[in-house]
């Protein structure tokens, strides 16, 4: 075959694919040139093939605005996308009272009538007209450029970690160019260069996400008009929303301004047509629009004639904020330097027969670029800030039965924390709203954060399978991570003014829907454990699932432990620690596992997804579980059942759920499960693009970008106030690394963790003067610090104490017997 000659014949109708094909054929013997011909990233990706499906996009964003690069040389699509585009299909309605039928659902459910109190809530959706669903979030518009099409002679795309850039490289018969596009934070502007050392001559301008028939409907709902307009050096977008509700969203507005180097700029036909150009900078704003009427545009044109055109003073000023983020953290394995440099497919495709400590070590840092280029003015919805699609799964929205926690997971312990303020910010905004929630889904005070939401707080999730307006723990689930900020920060303002009060209202709900049983235990009536039924019935709405259990649990316990910080609310204290003597104790199901359910005659189901009843050890390991070893044995069993049901799968669908084993294992000392898990995460659920999937090579959505790093980090460190456990689940594979800038709860930050056989060293720096018990997985043979005073524990051979002076680095050497 005749490459040149087939790549000439009618060029302009090939298709994305085959145009792929064709560049792969060109570049598969020219690989071993790579490295001298484009810059390989010392900490990020490089990619051999353009997408041919937008998942597998490369991946930049700002916290706000986010895009897609698909990558291709000559026909490019980037797709971009805000955080708060979520598009008004729904009118806001009151929402139901389920509370008036809540005596009926509890007198079923304690009948063992499960399916029909599940089918309650459906009902007085359908008779109070309730036919609302969350909002959906969809794309914002396509950047189209197109260059004349020419053999390719070399090809290359990357993403740059440390500066936030996605770049396309190539070589053709004219020269070398490369397209970069990234998204500033200072700037908050979306920036795409085109460099070579050929004239630059192309087309650019926006275009409407592509509309598949099945997707037809949905858009002809939402979007009442879009208009798309060249005109000088500016490009515009406009899109104006079919419903408008009072406060809400009524359409969006982008805005794009060319600058030159050298070449000139005309308009043709909807696109700026680019010729002899020696440089090509497109500057571009996305704001959305809650006064349609009047047009942002003027305005986005003023801010965006404002700014540099200089594409270095551009980037510089981003990657001081976003690299100083990205490089507080870094992952050793001694992975190898030929694995290091090979292109994502080659990883990937390596991983089948071997996952290797390269590729480890490149999810680790894909996955916190991904969770700091999503996080900003929202959490990480379901697909990061980031949509190919009009009609994303789920609606990507904020699911709060452990995708968006899975999401979070690592952002503090891999010494984030100011990235945090998007989840806290979000929750507080929706605070009058889950307050409403309660009142009216359990009739009670405190507050009540719904399995899923988007744009608003509001519960609408009313089915009769899926009925997820039973489960009560998303208050108790999001207060945790309130608390977790002030453990890890020692930032006592914001436990006074954030934490402590948004724990308390979730502690209020229990005060008020628990109510003692027979027993004199109190009773979780409905319950829920996402999103399990038990083997001997078929209805997911039941009594007492040990996840809901678990969270009251450890809100109580940290609600008391506050309080007695901040000095207050001692009659409240009491209340709370005779809850937590009357609350169900965990079991021990017959088969061995721990009980997915406290209740009699509910069965264990252990083919699924989720892994709810471990909850207790996802974030911390809970004393009423690690206290105890037959309860710890059975957290063991009920892994190892997981994990057969994961391998029958070969993986599985939900990424998420084995994030939660893996956090598990790490926190009862299981290393190698954990491993298992982590080669597992590493290998089967990431885009050539390094996005990562829901499923097995399928589904976009960004869950275990937080998660698998957290996995690991708990591997090698975990921390409580005032102890420090050290390489508490290490495989016997990493026989040696090093991991760096972990934060630890005690606000104590680990410089630099590294391992070798039996020889640790660590180096920590404590924000506060403090005793810190030091843990180890086998017992000390020798220790020895500078600076510290230390105190061996006789009868925990495995344990010191050490002394820390503030704000001063105290390197640790310990040797293991």
């Amino acid at each position: 075959m005749n490459f040149k000659n087939l790549y000439q014949v009618k060029t302009k109708r090939l298709s994305c694919v085959f145009v792929s094909v064709l560049i792969f054929m060109s570049t598969a013997t020219l690989n071993a040139q790579t490295n001298t011909l484009f810059k390989i990233p010392s900490r990020g990706i490089t990619s051999s093939l353009p997408a041919t499906i937008w998942e597998n996009s490369l991946i930049t964003g700002n916290g706000t605005m986010g895009a897609l690069v698909m990558g291709q040389p000559y026909k490019e699509t980037v797709i971009l996308s805000h955080a708060k585009l979520y598009i008004p299909l729904n009118k806001p309605k009151q929402l139901i009272n389920q509370a008036s039928r809540l005596t009926e659902i509890q007198t079923l459910l304690l009948e063992g009538r499960y399916k029909e109190a599940a089918k309650i809530p459906a009902q007085q959706r359908d008779v109070e007209g309730f036919n609302i669903g969350i909002d959906p979030f969809i794309p914002a518009f396509d950047i189209r450029i197109e260059q004349p099409i020419l053999p390719i002679k070399n090809y290359l795309r990357t993403v740059n970690y440390e500066t936030g850039e996605a770049n396309v490289n190539w070589k053709d018969s004219t020269g070398t160019y490369k397209r970069t596009i990234f998204v500033s934070r200072p700037d908050s502007v979306i920036v795409l260069s085109i460099t070579g050392n050929g004239k630059i001559n192309c087309s650019i301008r926006f275009d409407q996400r592509p509309i598949e028939a099945k997707q037809a409907q949905f858009v002809s709902q939402g979007i009442a008009n879009m208009q798309i307009n060249a005109n000088g050096q500016w490009l515009t977008y406009r899109s104006e929303f079919k419903n408008k509700y009072t406060g809400g969203l009524e359409g969006y507005e982008g805005v794009g301004k060319i600058t030159l180097k050298g070449g000139k700029v005309k308009v043709e036909q909807g696109k700026l047509v680019i010729s002899q150009a020696d440089e090509v900078l497109l500057l571009i704003k996305i704001n959305p629009s809650y006064n349609y009427k009047t047009s942002q545009i003027p305005l986005l044109k003023a801010e965006l004639s404002a700014k540099s055109t200089n594409y270095d003073e551009l980037l510089t000023r981003h990657a001081q904020i976003h690299g100083e983020l990205f490089n507080r953290s870094k992952l050793d394995l001694g992975g190898a330097d030929s694995d290091k440099v090979l292109s994502s497919e080659a990883l990937l495709s390596n991983a089948k027969k071997q996952v290797s400590f390269a590729l480890i070590e490149k999810v680790y840092d894909a996955g916190r670029y991904n969770i700091i280029s999503a996080m900003g003015t929202n959490p990480p919805n379901l697909q990061g800030i980031w949509s190919g699609t009009w009609t994303a799964p789920w609606s990507a929205g904020f699911t709060h039965d452990g995708n968006i926690q899975t999401a979070i997971a690592s952002v503090l312990s891999s010494n984030m924390p100011e990235l945090m303020s998007a989840y806290y910010n979000y929750h507080e905004r929706n605070l009058a709203t889950y307050r409403d929630n309660a009142r009216l889904l359990f009739g009670t005070r405190g507050i009540h954060v719904p399995a899923s939401t988007s744009n608003t707080g509001m519960d609408t999730d009313f089915g009769e399978t899926w009925c997820l307006s039973l489960w009560t723990g998303g208050a108790g689930w999001t207060a945790n991570s309130f608390y977790d900020y002030y453990l890890y920060t020692g930032d006592q303002k914001f436990l006074t003014e954030h934490a402590y009060p948004f724990m308390k209202e979730s502690a209020q709900f229990y005060e008020d829907f628990l109510k003692p049983g027979k027993d004199g235990k109190l009773v979780f009536n409905p319950s829920y454990s996402p999103e399990n039924n038990p083997s001997n019935g078929t209805s997911q709405a039941t009594i007492n699932a040990t996840m809901d259990v678990m969270i009251a649990r450890q809100l109580l316990r940290n609600c008391i432990a506050a309080a007695v910080i901040l000095k207050i609310d001692e009659g409240e204290i009491g209340i709370w620690k005779k809850m937590l003597l009357k609350l169900p104790e965990y079991k021990v199901a017959p088969d061995g596992t721990l009980r997915e359910w406290l209740w009699p005659d509910l069965e264990e189901n252990h083919k699924h997804r989720h892994s709810s009843q471990l909850y207790a050890l996802f974030d911390e390991k809970d004393p009423f579980i690690t206290n105890y070893p037959r309860l710890v044995k059975a957290v063991n069993r009920t892994i190892d059942e997981k994990m057969k049901f994961r391998i029958e799968e070969d993986g599985g669908e939900m990424s998420f759920g084995l994030v939660q084993l893996g956090l598990a294992a790490a926190h009862i000392g299981e290393g190698e499960k954990a491993n298992q898990i982590v080669k597992w995460l590493s290998s089967k659920y990431w885009s050539t693009g390094m996005g990562s999937y829901h499923n097995v090579g399928s589904l976009f959505n960004t869950d275990i970008s937080g998660g698998l790093p957290a996995v690991i980090i708990q591997m090698l460190a975990y921390s409580e106030p005032g102890l420090v456990s050290l390489i508490p689940a290490l495989p016997k594979e990493w026989s040696k690394g090093t991991i760096e800038g972990l934060l630890l709860r005690g606000h104590i930050l680990v410089k630099s963790l590294s391992w070798n056989g039996k020889h640790v060293e660590v180096v920590l720096k404590s924000a506060v003067a403090q005793n810190v018990d030091l843990k180890f997985p086998r017992s000390i043979e020798s220790i020895s610090a500078e600076k510290i005073k230390k105190a061996k524990y006789p009868f925990h051979p495995e344990r010191y104490m050490i002394s820390l002076p503030a704000d001063e680095e105290v390197k640790v050497v310990v040797d293991l017997k």
